[in-house]
């Protein structure tokens, strides 16, 4: 066979099969423009993704799991696209992938739900990173929120992890969240004191403390006659951020002048009888 009669074989073999070989062209090139398309949209929805996140403050180990996670998402959905326009029956590996991922859920059904729990943390952010609060009845400073778990410092320096799940089922007592405080003290005096003079002793303690907003009015009532004390509730404002020292400075003046005005401050006391007669 002489290199006329390959040509000619060539060209009678195009003349038969060109749509089919125009067809697998066609879908090949469709095939790559997805995978560049979905390629582009990743990488924009990822940089996106990541660009919010931080704007919100969230932590730096969550934006680039969240953003990796969504990446490498679109890519599969394009992978799959790819295969289903180059002819591949698509339906049997979204049926293994859906199952594949059945079977891990079930796997890791807890450490998914505590994932879950993170992105919910993420959207409403109950909290922040160095608001003090009180979840699970423990109460400390929140040093990270991370995808599975968040991670509080109590007042004595101890690092406590708590898982997501829990976090999101649980009551929390955001301290720092808004600006302003109220501090209520409960202050116990004898039956024998004046209740007019009280008043006076009381007002006078809460002037002299530091960092009371004063526009907003303190409150002092007599609220319950005890056993053994009348009970005097003693309601100021203050910034948050006073709070502490606030609280231990009107409880120093109240102290100092409660004594100076002879009002006494009930405390228990036990009588002891010793029969000497034996």
């Amino acid at each position: 066979m002489n290199f006329k009669d390959v040509f000619d074989h060539l060209l009678s073999f195009i003349d038969k099969y060109d749509g089919v070989v125009l067809s697998y062209i066609a879908h090949f090139c469709f095939a790559i423009i997805i995978f560049f398309l979905g390629r582009t949209i990743a990488r924009f929805i990822s940089k996106q993704l990541k660009r919010v996140l931080t704007i919100r403050n969230v932590d730096p180990t969550v934006v680039k799991f969240v953003s990796t996670l969504a990446y490498y998402a679109i890519i599969i959905i394009t992978l799959v696209a790819v295969l289903g326009q180059l002819g591949v029956q698509t339906a049997s590996i979204v049926a293994v992938i859906g199952a594949a991922g059945l079977a891990i859920g079930l796997a890791l059904q807890g450490s998914l739900s505590n994932f879950a729990a993170g992105v919910i943390l993420i959207i409403f952010r109950p909290f922040r990173v160095g608001e003090t609060v009180i979840i699970n009845n423990q109460k400390g400073i929140i040093d990270s929120i991370q995808i599975f778990s968040t991670t509080i410092i109590t007042p004595t320096n101890e690092m406590v992890v708590i898982p997501n799940g829990q976090v999101v089922s649980a009551n929390i007592i955001n301290f720092s969240r808004l600006p302003e405080r109220r501090l209520d003290l409960v202050v116990n005096v004898g039956y024998d004191a004046n209740i007019q003079q009280v008043y006076q002793v009381l007002r006078l303690a809460v002037s002299q403390t530091n960092n009371i907003l004063t526009r907003k009015e303190p409150t002092i009532r007599l609220d319950v006659l005890d056993a053994s004390s009348m009970n005097f509730s003693v309601l100021v404002w203050t910034l948050n951020e006073n709070y502490g020292a606030v609280k231990s400075e009107l409880l120093e003046n109240i102290k100092n002048r409660l004594t100076e005005n002879n009002i006494n401050i009930p405390y228990p006391t036990m009588d002891v009888n010793v029969n000497t007669n034996q």
